[in-house]
């Protein structure tokens, strides 16, 4: 039994399968894949927000040297203590780890040096790592404005440049009011000896001086006023004296007016 050969295509035949096949193809390939989108070009990264600002009223006003010995802000410290002692670590009852609470020496370190706290001077002045020092700036930032309402009278009248009112002297029941005759001999033996010169003329020629941070016989805003009248710049005066600069401006700018 002969056996028959295939029939093979001929080269028009192929060429013609071919073209269908392809047609085929890429109507396939049309439907079932997506277009691909053109990238949006990258916009500019976000322009970081500027830091955080606390503005402290408290700089240069806190602290005191008391035989050597550092003095504490009193009519502060149970605000400060119950700031320091909140959750700042956030963990769930149960939780491991130690929650600490915060240094009141810090806070209070803060509060005495920088005028304008940020995260970055706290990380500089306490040596603090940025989620630390980020704890730090947020107590400050709760202390500062209960600080305000509770401080004493006399410093409230330091930080405002408001000479404290005159007080009559309560005397003790134990004790007797001193005499017109002594009253007199003490205000004698107080006298400013003028035989040389006037009293004006000994405080120009020998003027108060800073000691310790502390101004002593002359209220800081006449020894500011002193400064600026010679001519000294207003950052050398916040320097010396310890009261912050925009204090200082605002005080030149009422001996102006005036």
């Amino acid at each position: 039994m002969e056996e028959t050969c295939p029939k093979l295509l001929t080269k028009q035949e192929l060429d013609s399968m071919s073209a269908r096949m392809g047609a085929n193809a890429d109507q396939w390939l049309e439907k079932k894949l997506k277009p691909t989108k053109a990238r949006k070009p990258k916009a500019d990264k976000a322009i970081r927000r500027p830091p955080k600002v606390v503005a402290n009223p408290f700089a240069g006003y806190l602290m005191r040297l008391d035989d050597y010995q550092r003095c504490y802000p009193l009519f502060a410290m149970d605000i400060i203590e119950g700031i320091a002692r909140l959750d700042w670590h956030n963990r769930d009852i149960g939780q491991g780890g130690v929650s600490k609470p915060l240094s009141v020496r810090r806070i209070i370190t803060v509060l005495e040096w920088l005028p304008e706290i940020t995260n970055e001077a706290v990380q500089d002045l306490l040596n603090l790592g940025e989620r630390h020092a980020r704890r730090y700036v947020k107590a400050v930032e709760l202390a500062i404005p209960r600080m305000m309402k509770c401080r004493p009278d006399s410093l409230r009248f330091e930080m405002d440049g408001i000479e404290a009112p005159r007080k009559s002297c309560d005397w003790d029941d134990e004790l007797l009011p001193p005499t017109p005759e002594e009253l007199a001999k003490l205000h004698h033996d107080l006298r400013t000896f003028t035989e040389y010169g006037t009293a004006d003329k000994y405080e120009r020629q020998y003027p108060a001086m800073p000691v310790g941070g502390v101004v002593v016989a002359l209220p800081k805003r006449e020894l500011v006023r002193q400064m600026l009248a010679e001519g000294k710049s207003v950052k050398a005066i916040e320097r010396e004296v310890g009261i912050t600069a925009k204090t200082i401006r605002r005080w030149r700018e009422e001996g102006q007016a005036a």
